[in-house]
């Protein structure tokens, strides 16, 4: 008698614990990646693929661009010509930095 009931309740122990459910958030932060400019960047403004231009205050050299992760094309102009233009792949987290002299 004492047998049969140690294995019911074992089991009753056995079937509470295992019919629990586990709650688990997961938080999947949007991928980003980043653009720095550094060097000379009087009269410069930007354009990203064929986005709109971006003008470059040379008053803040420390000013890094979001961008999505992926192959762009980045065209810096300075005083309306054409500087650089390099298609560049931009890992997530990742910050890539143009030199402009």
């Amino acid at each position: 008698m004492k047998m049969i009931l140690s294995l019911t309740l074992i089991s009753l122990i056995l079937i509470i614990t295992g019919c629990t459910t586990v709650n688990t958030t997961i938080i999947q932060k949007d991928e980003a990646a980043f653009l720095k400019l550094t060097g000379n960047l009087e009269n410069v403004t930007m354009q990203i693929d064929d986005g709109s231009l971006v003008q470059v205050d040379p008053e803040k050299p420390d000013v890094v661009y979001q961008i999505k992760p992926g192959t762009h094309i980045v065209t810096i102009f300075r005083a309306g010509e054409i500087v650089v233009q390099r298609e560049l792949y931009f890992d997530d987290k990742i910050t890539r930095e143009i030199d402009l002299r």
